[in-house]
């Protein structure tokens, strides 16, 4: 039962907020979906229902703490984890306990010893943590294959509910009329840490409990504000702020978009329409019809399951390349919401119930089911994902993640080198993933370029217009002193990038301060970008479907496949850096005739050793990477006069 406040002290169920839960299930499934409809994504904000769901947490949370302290003047904690661990685990656990056999016939290797790996992390309440340093960025391609990439938001709200409890009694105990200050100091403290990490480092603020603990505690501070605010309201102004309350949520839903989501001062906007109807909610108004709705309370009362299972059953979806079209789409929603059904009755509301299951043998049961899905990560991952189950013809794989990895460790091996021979020339590339693309192919081949030394700056092309004078990226970001030093000491720039409007509209600029500089400056065009769906190469799709690789008429076949494939405004984009690499004479380039053929109308997709040269639509494999390089160097292209 879900319960408030009222001025006897005591808890009665509040359906509107069984509906808040249930609107923001269903948003956070649809953007989890990435549906498409003529061109745009349907809920691009979708992803701030988690949002809702720590407001709501943290006011209910205090609100069964305060109860507890107010009618008994103590509080036990081993009652309040006891109700949190009966109404969390289960649920989860049943989910894991699931999601290990169906990985069997649905991962590669690579991501089957990483769904094992995120179990640890789940089960230990961190998987924030550990999503956050394996570089996983929320929303990416990667991040959707990730069957439990959404437990990093049940990791923030269990290490909340650890230390929470503890401040707050503490704060009763010696702040008991300065609480609710202690409580808005702290308020204001995380939002004004996840604000400055918004731009400094999003991807870190979108995982971690401090820049996420605000959200929480407008919740707690809620329970302060709340019978006091709705006591002096009238009906009409009770309807009229929660209709505002629902607008603001549902244009949060439908407008905001950030590339990587991270919590800052526009996440106020679905917080304050959240807030709005908690507060100002009533009875006997418009707005409790609808939400006091039979299907939004339904759903509101499965989230918890609806939040567990949609993400790994589409991420399965997508490994399985079955997420086309919006049937697809409708068929994987009916199955999420059978399952979720199912766990919440049959898993859930039995393990909240101590008729149904003792204290003492939910404890058993736990630890049992800790030890077995425990023991099956160790030995999934003892036993390297059992490679056995993937194929693998002279390195080549379908194991998508396999290559990102490679490509992963690689850059963490070679970093952003130094230049240490005075006797060579160093040549320092500038871009984003595609620079890192460019700078392999030369590194890897370092023997054969040995006039030479290469290093990188890792940074979108337009972020580096400020380093000429402040020193600084995008953001206010600024350079390291090793960064600088790579600056200053290259004699050659190679600007190499997946280049953006913004790129485009500032490299002349750019080109010419890097001249002032004394830099001898070459620009690439755009790598070719082919047909990657459902995250699947067009070599994947063909094995697929003949479960062997292509003979030599197959190949020449493939070839033109992925010809006609190639994206048209890569060719766009490479004629506007014809034309600046004219206006600036400067060297040029030009990727696609590293692989492609106009006249055969036909592109390469392995080296000669049968390695995949390309594992998305344009990143370079590291085998394929070395391929390129070689071509590079006989080529003649870096034979500088």
């Amino acid at each position: 039962m879900k319960d408030y406040l009222n001025k006897n002290h005591r808890l009665k169920y509040r359906p509107e907020i069984d509906s808040l839960r249930g609107i923001a299930v269903i948003a956070v499934i649809i953007y989890h979906a990435k549906i498409n409809l003529y061109g745009y994504q349907l809920f691009p904000g979708g992803y701030l229902g988690v949002d809702i769901f720590f407001v709501i947490s943290g006011y209910l949370i205090t609100l069964i703490i305060f109860n507890e302290l107010q009618l008994k003047d103590k509080f036990s904690f081993t009652n309040f984890y006891l109700r949190r661990s009966r109404r969390i685990l289960p649920a989860l656990f049943f989910l894991i306990f699931c999601c290990i056999p169906m990985s069997w016939f649905v991962l590669s290797p690579s991501n089957y010893i990483d769904l094992s790996r995120s179990v640890y992390f789940s089960l230990g309440f961190s998987s924030n943590f550990y999503f956050y340093f394996t570089g996983l960025e929320y929303g990416a391609i990667d991040g959707l294959l990730k069957p439990l990439l959404h437990t990093w938001s049940l990791a923030v709200e269990e290490q909340y509910y650890i230390l929470f409890p503890v401040l707050f009694v503490l704060g009763f105990a010696f702040l008991k009329k300065r609480l609710n200050f202690l409580i808005l100091g702290l308020l204001l403290l995380s939002l004004l840490f996840a604000e400055f990490f918004s731009d400094k480092n999003s991807n870190l603020n979108f995982y971690i409990l401090p820049s996420r603990a605000w959200e929480l505690l407008i919740g707690s501070l809620l329970v302060f504000l709340d019978s006091k605010m709705k006591s002096n309201i009238s009906n009409f102004k009770s309807n009229m702020l929660s209709i505002l309350g629902l607008s603001l949520i549902c244009f949060s839903f439908t407008y905001f978009y950030e590339a990587i989501p991270s919590p800052n001062i526009k996440s106020t906007l679905p917080i304050i329409g959240t807030l709005l109807i908690l507060i100002f909610f009533k009875k006997e108004t418009i707005m409790a019809k609808i939400l006091s709705n039979r299907l939004f309370v339904n759903v509101g009362l499965i989230s918890y399951s609806l939040y567990l299972w949609h993400y790994p059953i589409f991420a399965f979806a997508r490994n399985l390349r079955i997420t086309q079209g919006l049937t697809s789409h409708l068929l994987i929603a009916l199955l999420i919401f059978l399952i979720s059904t199912f766990s919440y009755l049959f898993i859930e509301k039995p393990f909240r119930n101590k008729k149904f299951i003792s204290n003492k043998n939910f404890l058993k049961a736990i630890l049992v089911f800790l030890f077995i899905l425990i023991a099956s990560s160790f030995i999934i991952i003892n036993n390297k994902g059992f490679e056995s189950r993937y194929p693998n013809y002279n390195k080549f794989s379908t194991d998508y993640h396999k290559y990102l990895t490679e490509v992963r460790v690689k850059k963490y091996e070679f970093g952003n080198p130094q230049f240490k021979n005075p006797n060579k020339k160093n040549i320092l590339i500038i871009g984003n993933s595609h620079g890192r693309d460019i700078f392999n192919s030369l590194k890897i081949n370092e023997n054969l370029f040995n006039k030479f030394e290469f290093s990188i700056l890792d940074v979108q092309v337009s972020c580096i217009e400020n380093i000429f004078d402040k020193f600084e990226f995008c953001n206010g970001k600024k350079m390291s002193r090793l960064e600088k030093k790579l600056f200053f000491d290259s004699e050659i720039i190679i600007i190499s990038s997946a280049y953006k409007e913004e790129d485009l509209s500032k490299i002349e600029r750019i080109i010419e301060s890097l001249k002032e500089y004394k830099k001898i400056i070459i620009l690439t065009t755009m790598s070719p970008s082919f047909d990657f769906e459902n995250y699947s190469t067009i070599i994947d799709k063909f094995y697929y479907e003949y479960q062997r690789l292509p003979d030599p008429n197959e190949v020449i076949i493939l070839e033109k496949k992925y010809y006609r494939s190639m994206k048209t405004y890569i060719r766009n984009i490479n004629k506007k850096l014809e034309i600046i690499s004219k206006n600036q004479n400067i060297k040029l380039l030009r990727k696609l005739f590293l692989l492609c053929n106009e006249d055969t109308q036909r592109c390469e997709f392995f080296t000669k050793n049968k390695n995949k040269i390309f594992f998305d639509d344009s990143h370079y494999t590291i085998k394929g990477a070395e391929y390129i390089g070689k071509k590079i160097f006989y080529s003649g292209w870096l034979e500088l006069n």
